[in-house]
C-alpha cells in the first residue's frame, strides 16, 4: 500500500456544473459521512465549495464516489482542487451560502415531482396528503422561482413562506430527503390553493372535489402551474375539446395530453425505450407518441390532434397536476393558458383577465411565478431526442461550445437576440452558452415584454451585462429593432438567418472545421436581400457560401401565402408552364372556392403586379400539401408542411421505398417544374395521397444528396449538418440521415436544441464571438 495514502490532508474542491438546487449539498454530506470525512460544503456564486479533511485515500474515494452518485439533473462538469491547512474539525457540515466567487451555471431547471413525494401525496397518514406543493431536495420548481444566486430560499419566491417547526425539523435532518430542500412547505406554512369561478368568486368546499366535479361535467379550468397557467379539460370528451378550441380560437393546432401515470401511457401508446425514458425523466417534457389503435375508441383523437399520427403526451410533473386525476379521469388536455398572440399568463391577475371567456374556473395559488417557462416538446427519431421546443426541465442548463482557437484571455459576454418566430435568446459567458426558455413569437409589444423579462432573468442570475450583440438582419423583425435601439453603442454583429442555423448545429456538436450545411426552413432573410429557405451552404462560424438552392418561386400575396398554401400551389403551377391558361385550368380544378381571387394572384405571377420571390423548403412543402388537398389554409405555423409529413408516414412502404420524382439542376439551382408535373400526373392517375407524399419526401432527400455532392466536389468537406425547422419532419430527417451516410458523409443533427428557430440564437452568438475574435486578434496580428 502507498504510504502516502494514509497521510492526512485537507483539500478545497470547487465544483462547477448543475450543482445548486438539485440536492447536491445533501449528497455531498451523505458521501462525506460514509467515508468518515470532516469538513463542510456551501453554495457560492456559480459553484459549490467543499472542504474535506481525511487521509489521501479517504478523500480520493470520496471524490470518486461523489462523481458516481451524482445523477441527472445534477451534473458535475469540473472539480478544481487545492490544498488547505488542516483544521482538525470533528464533523461534516452544510454551511450557509456565500455571495462570493464568480457567476456561473449552477442554477437548476424545474424538476418533476418525484415518486416519493407522489407517495406522500396519496397516503392519508402523511402530513403532505393531498398537498399540491409537496417537494423535496430531489424535485420541485427551481428556475421558475429563482430570483437570485446562490440558490437558497431567501432568493426564491418561497421567501414569503416561513417554515413551521415540523418542516424546519425535516429541513435540518441529514437523514431526511427534505434536508436543505429550499422549496419545502406543508399545509401549515406553505402556499394555499383556492378555486374561483369565472366571476372571480371563491368556490367554497373541498377544492379537489369541486375540481373533479367541474372536469367531469365538461368545464374548462385555468390551472396555475410552476411556469404559467394551463387550460385543462377532460380529454375523453369530444364536446369539451371542441368547446376549448372554439373559445381559444385554435381551430386545428394539436392539444397536448397529461396522462395519469406511466402505466396508463404504456397501456395506451406505442413506446420505444428512449421514449419511455424521456417521458419518465425528471425533465418531464411533452413527448410525441403514437397511440395504440384501440385508443381512438376512448379518446377523440381527430379532435385532439387533427391529421397527426402522434399525440403530445406528458406525465404529471407537479403535485397539483397529479391531484387532478381521479378514478374517472385518466387523460386531460393541458394546453398553454393564453389568448392567441399573447404570452402565457403568469400571475393570478393576468389569468383572470386574459382567460376570461375561455375558462369556467380558475385554480389559483399564492406562490409567485418568478418567470414564465412553458413546457418542453420533443420527439424521438431513430432513438435520438429531437427538440421542437426546449424550455421547462432543460433551461437554464448550459451548453458547451467551441471557443476561438487562440488569443482570447477574457471572453466577452455575448447576447444573441434570436429570431422572430419560436424565439429564444442566448447568452455566452465564459465557455458556456445559456439558451433561454421558449419565448414564442415576438410580433407585438406584449410578446416583446416577455422577451425582455426572459433575457433580464438570465442576465441577473449570471450577474453579467452583454458586451457584444448578435442579431438577425431581417429588417422586419421587431426583436432586431429592439436590439439595435437598446444596444446601439455596443459592437453589433448581424448574423444571417441560415448561417446562424448552420452555426447552431456546429456549436452544439463542438465542430470547428468547415461543414456542409443543409438548411431547410420556412423563410429567412438572405444575404442578397431575398427570402431563403432551401439551401446547401458551406462554411464555418466566420463565413459561408451558398453552394446551391431551390429556384426562387413567386410568393403571391406575400406573407398571406404562408397562411394560404393554395397560393403557393398556384406559384408552382405557373412555374411549370409559365402559362396563364394552364395555371387557371388547374387552379379551378384544385381550388374551386377561390375563383374570385384568381385574377389578382395571376397578375402577380405574370409580373403585372410586383411579387416577392422565395427559395424555401417550407413553402415548397406547403404548396405540395395544397396540391394534394391536405391543407389549403393553415391555421397555425407550419400546419400544411407538418400534415404532409404525417401523410408520408401513413404510407405502407418503408423509408426509402422505391420511387421519387424527377427534378432538374442548373446554375446552382434545383428546378422543380418536372417534380410538379409528375405529381399532377399521379393525381390524375388517382395514386393514393400517402404514396405521393412519400415520393415527394424521397425527392427532397435526393435533392439534398445532389446538393451535398455538388458542394463536396468544390470543397471535399465530408461533415454535414442538418438544421432548420423542416427537419422536425421525422420521416424526412430519418431518410436523409440514412442516405447521407450511405454516400459517405458524417451527419450531425440537433439533439440539444431545436432544429428550428428556437435554436438559432446559439448560432448567432457563437458566430458573433468568432467574428469578434477574428476582427480583434487575427486581423490586428495580420496588420502588424
Amino acid at each position: 500500500m502507498d504510504p502516502l495514502a494514509s497521510t492526512k490532508e485537507r483539500r478545497q474542491l470547487l465544483v462547477s456544473g448543475t450543482v445548486q438546487g438539485v440536492g447536491f449539498r445533501p449528497l455531498v454530506y451523505r458521501v462525506a459521512n460514509k467515508h468518515q470525512i470532516t469538513g463542510s460544503v456551501c453554495n457560492q456564486l456559480g459553484i459549490v465549495s467543499i472542504e474535506v479533511e481525511g487521509t489521501v485515500e479517504q478523500i480520493n474515494r470520496f471524490i470518486r464516489d461523489l462523481e458516481v452518485q451524482t445523477k441527472e439533473p445534477a451534473k458535475i462538469e469540473s472539480i478544481e482542487q487545492s490544498l488547505l491547512p488542516l483544521a482538525n474539525d470533528n464533523c461534516f457540515r452544510i454551511k450557509e451560502s456565500k455571495a462570493e466567487g464568480i457567476s456561473g451555471y449552477s442554477f437548476p431547471p424545474d424538476l418533476a415531482v418525484c415518486s416519493e413525494c407522489i407517495s406522500d401525496l396519496t397516503h392519508p397518514s402523511q402530513r403532505y396528503y393531498n398537498y399540491p406543493f409537496t417537494s423535496c431536495s430531489n424535485c420541485g420548481p427551481r428556475y421558475s422561482i429563482i430570483q437570485g444566486i446562490p440558490y437558497d430560499r431567501p432568493v426564491t419566491t418561497m421567501k414569503d413562506f416561513s417554515l413551521c417547526e415540523p418542516c424546519r425539523k425535516e429541513y435540518e435532518d441529514p437523514s431526511n430527503r427534505r434536508f436543505h430542500a429550499q422549496t419545502i412547505a406543508c399545509p401549515t406554512c406553505g402556499p394555499i390553493v383556492e378555486l374561483r369561478n369565472n366571476k372571480n368568486v371563491l368556490v367554497s368546499g373541498d377544492w379537489k372535489r369541486n375540481v373533479e366535479k367541474a372536469l367531469l361535467t365538461g368545464k374548462i379550468l385555468a390551472v396555475k402551474g410552476i411556469g404559467g397557467f394551463h387550460l385543462i379539460c377532460d380529454a375523453a370528451s369530444r364536446k369539451v375539446v371542441e368547446k376549448l378550441r372554439n373559445r381559444k380560437r385554435r381551430a386545428r393546432k394539436p392539444f397536448a395530453l397529461i396522462v395519469r401515470d406511466l402505466q396508463t401511457v404504456e397501456e395506451n401508446f406505442e413506446l420505444t425505450q428512449a421514449e419511455q425514458e424521456l417521458l419518465a425523466s425528471r425533465r418531464a417534457p411533452i413527448v410525441l407518441l403514437r397511440p395504440k389503435p384501440f385508443l381512438k375508441e376512448w379518446l377523440p383523437l381527430e379532435s385532439l390532434a387533427p391529421g397527426y399520427q402522434r399525440l403530445g403526451v406528458m406525465l404529471p410533473y407537479t403535485p397539483m397536476h397529479a391531484l387532478l386525476f381521479t378514478d374517472s379521469l385518466s387523460f386531460l388536455v393541458a394546453t398553454s393558458g393564453n389568448q392567441s398572440g399573447l404570452p402565457i399568463a403568469r400571475t393570478n391577475e393576468e389569468a383572470l383577465q386574459q382567460l376570461d371567456g375561455i375558462a369556467d374556473y380558475f385554480l389559483l395559488h399564492n406562490r409567485e411565478i418568478g418567470v414564465r417557462v412553458e413546457d418542453s416538446v420533443c420527439q424521438v427519431v431513430d432513438e435520438q431526442i429531437s427538440f421542437i421546443r426546449r424550455s421547462r426541465g432543460y433551461v437554464p442548463e448550459s451548453i458547451p461550445f467551441p471557443l476561438p482557437p487562440f488569443g482570447v484571455k477574457e471572453i466577452p459576454t455575448v447576447l444573441a437576440v434570436g429570431a422572430e418566430m419560436k424565439n429564444t435568446a442566448c447568452i455566452l459567458h465564459g465557455d458556456r452558452a445559456i439558451l433561454s426558455q421558449h419565448l414564442g413569437e415576438i410580433e407585438h409589444e406584449e410578446q416583446l415584454t416577455c422577451w425582455r423579462e426572459g433575457v433580464q432573468h438570465i442576465q441577473e442570475l449570471l450577474r453579467v451585462e452583454p458586451e457584444i450583440i448578435a442579431y438577425d438582419p431581417h429588417p422586419g423583425y421587431i426583436v432586431t429593432q429592439q436590439a439595435l435601439d437598446q444596444f446601439q453603442d455596443y459592437p453589433l454583429f448581424p448574423i444571417y438567418h441560415h448561417h446562424a442555423h448552420m452555426a447552431a448545429c456546429m456549436a452544439e456538436h463542438g465542430l470547428i472545421s468547415p461543414v456542409i450545411g443543409c438548411i431547410l426552413d420556412g423563410t429567412g432573410y438572405g444575404r442578397d436581400g431575398n427570402l431563403w429557405g432551401f439551401e446547401i451552404l458551406t462554411g464555418d462560424y466566420l463565413k459561408f457560401e451558398r453552394a446551391c438552392h431551390l429556384e426562387p418561386l413567386a410568393l403571391p400575396g406575400g406573407e398571406a401565402a404562408i397562411r394560404y398554401p393554395w397560393m403557393m400551389a398556384m406559384s408552382l403551377l405557373y412555374q411549370l408552364e409559365q402559362d396563364m391558361f394552364f395555371t387557371k385550368h388547374w387552379a379551378l380544378q384544385l381550388f374551386p372556392d377561390v375563383k374570385e381571387q384568381l385574377p389578382f394572384l395571376l397578375a402577380q405571377l405574370d409580373g403585372r403586379i410586383p411579387c416577392p420571390r422565395v427559395s424555401s423548403a417550407g413553402r415548397l412543402f406547403d404548396a405540395v400539401a395544397a396540391l394534394l388537398g391536405i391543407c389549403v389554409e393553415s391555421t397555425y405555423d407550419g400546419e400544411a408542411a407538418v400534415l404532409l409529413g404525417e401523410r408520408a408516414e401513413m404510407s405502407s412502404t418503408g423509408c426509402l421505398g422505391k420511387g421519387n420524382y424527377s427534378f432538374a439542376y442548373s446554375a446552382g439551382q434545383w428546378r422543380v417544374g418536372q417534380l410538379i408535373k409528375d405529381i399532377l400526373g399521379d393525381l390524375m392517375l388517382s395514386v393514393p395521397i400517402e404514396e405521393i407524399a412519400k415520393k415527394f419526401h424521397h425527392t427532397v432527400v435526393e435533392m439534398v444528396i445532389f446538393g451535398v455532392l455538388e458542394a463536396y466536389k468544390k470543397t471535399e468537406i465530408r461533415s454535414v449538418v442538418l438544421s432548420g425547422g423542416v427537419w422536425n419532419n421525422r420521416y424526412l430527417l430519418s431518410c436523409a440521415k440514412k442516405r447521407l451516410k450511405e454516400v459517405g458523409f458524417t451527419v450531425y443533427t440537433h439533439q440539444k436544441i431545436p432544429a428550428g428557430d428556437g435554436g438559432i440564437a446559439l448560432g448567432q452568438a457563437v458566430s458573433a464571438l468568432w467574428r469578434w475574435h477574428h476582427h480583434v486578434f487575427v486581423r490586428s496580428s495580420e496588420d502588424h
